[in-house]
């Protein structure tokens, strides 16, 4: 039996929202820089215990000293940021791994708790034209490949940079990895006709146009990687033209339309951009091949607006039609089932309407936060979407069905939302049924591990989507166990060294390979179970 939330009920705050305990311990302990063993003022330390809820920081002195007071009784793990500096925990054996935790007693104070951090890592080159002469002005951006709806992409892994009047450049403030570098030089001609003779493609290091030629370029803690020098790619340009409607059909006069490259979930940036005439035609020129969105709207628009998914093969793109769309909405209530566990205020729900096989630069996903009542109004985008509910501040909750107006379960199938249209009656429901999965990791002396990451995953392939429930990451904690929860299911495990903390592992050829050495298992709803997983090889990605 499910209750729909009471209008009038104020649920008690969940006990996670309490304030945190203090205590009469402490954790002092000083902070240098690796190169040169001198102090660093201003570095930001953090005692934290998960068990205990404590969360404290103090910031360096002028002698790199600090010391961070009334704190509880318990075990703690001590970490250290600084900007231009790798972050670091106390007693880490690799950059960005996890740090050894310290118990402190009541009354305790344990000193000597020192870290020392290391300068983030730069790459530098410099970038010419097809003549040798320096490229002013070139956007370079250093890249990490990602899986984005299970496909490999390329996304930034951090600000893009400009090359000088030398055409040199150094990206900065990198963390120890691997990543790939490109260039990118916009063309000035974005006006009218864009009859510019010479365009330049995205090159990546050494010197592709193909992302899937690219060359990593690895960096540690500390180190400028130099040389990475590049020459642009000269290709004929090409021109995207066509027309600007409103949901009406009639043309949209001043609209505004962009052009931006589609390499991942976020664009290297974009590559051009103009006014639609008052007729609502538009012309944008001098674009290289390439995968391209166009987006439509008006000044300030953010809900109403088009969207097009181009591709540049050579030649040009003409008759294109943008048309304005409104929003659609899909509307329903969210409703608890009876249980012991009190629901939470309607003000700590999230509902979200997710797109997951369209480009998410030209989709619109929803979110909303429902009524006292429970009922809700989320504004999206048209298309197939999958709906998703949650809580913050509190775990006991979770999502169970989405149901339709019809009664039928869509929680993984997910439904279609018309064009200009609306999406009524959804039910979606939450329990705070759960099960507790845990675990330990060993080597092959059977020594447990910390250092590693689990990837929980679903037997059957078919669950292997970008919206999947039936998947999991997780990290062993200080006592070197870890925990998740997961929906009933048959599922198989696996654990590895996997220095990149950048990983992302739900795609189905990563899962492919860590079924090959995954232990199998199944979990109920509400069932408890540990296992033991032994340490495998890294996935290669």
């Amino acid at each position: 039996m499910f209750l729909a939330l009471a209008a009038h009920a104020q649920p008690q705050a969940p006990a996670r929202d309490a304030p945190p305990p203090t205590g009469t311990s402490a954790i002092r302990g000083r902070v240098l820089a690796a190169a040169g063993d001198r102090p660093l003022a201003k570095a930001e330390v953090r005692a934290t215990s998960g068990a205990l809820r404590v969360n404290k920081a103090a910031l360096t002195d002028a002698n790199g000293r600090y010391e961070i007071t009334e704190l509880p009784a318990g075990r703690y793990t001590v970490s250290v940021s600084k900007p231009n500096y790798v972050r670091a925990s106390y007693g880490q054996r690799r950059p960005l791994g996890p740090g050894t935790p310290i118990d402190v007693a009541a009354g305790q104070i344990v000193a000597q708790i020192n870290v020392t951090l290391q300068r983030t890592a730069a790459i530098a080159g410099r970038i010419v034209d097809e003549l040798g002469d320096a490229a002013t002005g070139v956007q370079v951006a250093a890249l990490r490949q990602m899986f984005v709806n299970g496909e490999r992409r390329l996304q930034n892994a951090g600000p893009p940079i400009m090359t000088n009047d030398l055409g040199e450049y150094r990206l900065y403030a990198l963390m120890p990895g691997q990543y790939f570098v490109a260039a990118t030089l916009r063309s000035s001609t974005f006006g009218a006709d864009g009859k510019e003779s010479t365009a330049y493609a995205p090159t990546f290091y050494p010197g592709t146009g193909n992302p899937a030629e690219a060359q990593r370029v690895a960096v540690a803690a500390g180190e400028t990687v130099t040389g990475i020098n590049l020459t642009l790619l000269p290709v004929a340009p090409s021109r995207i033209s066509g027309i600007v409607l409103d949901s009406r059909g009639q043309p949209m006069g001043g609209a505004f339309v962009n052009v931006l490259h589609r390499l991942g979930m976020s664009p290297m940036g974009g590559a051009g951009g103009t006014q639609a005439r008052p007729d609502g035609t538009f012309t944008i020129g001098g674009l290289p091949p390439g995968e391209y969105t166009l987006r439509a709207s008006l000044m300030g628009g953010q809900e109403e607006f088009a969207a097009a998914d181009v591709t540049i093969a050579g030649g040009d793109v003409s008759d294109l039609q943008l048309v304005v769309a409104k929003p659609s909405v899909v509307r329903g209530r969210v409703v608890f089932e009876k249980s012991s566990a009190k629901p939470p205020a309607a003000s700590a729900l999230r509902v979200s309407i997710l797109h997951p096989t369209v480009s998410p630069m030209s989709s619109m996903a929803g979110m909303a936060t429902p009524k006292d009542d429970g009922t809700f109004e989320a504004r999206t985008g048209a298309g197939h979407t999958v709906i998703r509910a949650g809580v913050f501040g509190t775990g006991d909750w979770r999502l169970a069905r989405v149901l339709t107006a019809d009664g039928a379960d869509v929680i993984d199938a997910g439904l279609d939302v018309p064009a200009n249209g609306a999406v009524e009656g959804i039910v979606i429901q939450l329990t705070s049924l759960h099960n507790e999965l845990t675990g330990t990791v060993v080597d092959a002396a059977g020594a447990k591990i910390r250092d590693c990451v689990i990837v929980v995953f679903a037997q059957d392939p078919q669950r292997w989507t970008a919206s999947t429930r039936f998947f999991g990451v997780s990290r062993p904690d200080v006592d070197s166990v870890f925990h998740m929860r997961l929906p009933a299911g048959a599922y198989l495990a696996a654990a590895f060294d996997d220095p990149d903390t950048m990983g992302q592992y739900n795609a189905p050829e990563i899962l492919q390979q860590l079924r090959e050495h995954a232990v199998a298992f199944t979990i109920d709803q509400t069932e408890k179970k540990a296992i033991e997983l032994p340490l495998g090889a890294s996935p290669v990605y």
